[in-house]
């Protein structure tokens, strides 16, 4: 009896292991998601990491960044806007270019792939009060002895 116990236990807590690293190495805001699903083209893709790792541009800026043409990368901006992932807007600095951006979306995703599974697990163990943060580590902690032994 206590060995089938055992076992059903060890069965919940593999159960547990795969579902959190699951949950961990997945984001939960996937507007690009890989290209394959995205159904992204990698002109798309470039000009999109293109403005997340060197900021908002004109379409000639990011023309001369992808080395495409104008009316290329125009096209790719107009694709890209229709899918909620960029925005024109006037430049504040100079109201006859329209500087392009990409959306907040596309920005939370880029920073949860960026930070990985350990900013996630960061901003749970943030909202988690003193205690369920103690039983966490308590739990992980009491595992890994037992599994010592």
């Amino acid at each position: 009896m206590v060995e089938d116990t055992s076992f059903q236990d060890a069965e919940a807590v593999m159960a547990h292991l795969r579902a959190l690293r699951q949950e961990l190495l997945t984001t939960s805001v996937e507007p690009a998601g890989d290209t394959a699903r995205s159904g992204l083209t990698a002109p798309q893709v470039s000009l999109i990491r293109s403005l997340v790792n060197e900021g908002s541009a004109t379409v000639t800026e990011l023309a001369r960044r992808l080395s495409l043409s104008h009316s290329t990368t125009s096209g790719i901006v107009d694709r890209l806007q229709a899918r909620g992932l960029v925005t024109r807007e006037v430049d504040p600095a100079d109201r006859r270019f329209t500087r392009v951006q990409v959306t907040a979306p596309v920005q939370g995703y880029t920073r949860e792939i960026s930070e990985g599974p350990y900013g996630r697990l960061t901003r749970a163990l943030d909202a988690a009060s003193a205690a369920e943060r103690k039983a966490v580590l308590g739990g992980l902690e009491t595992l890994r002895a037992l599994l010592a032994r």
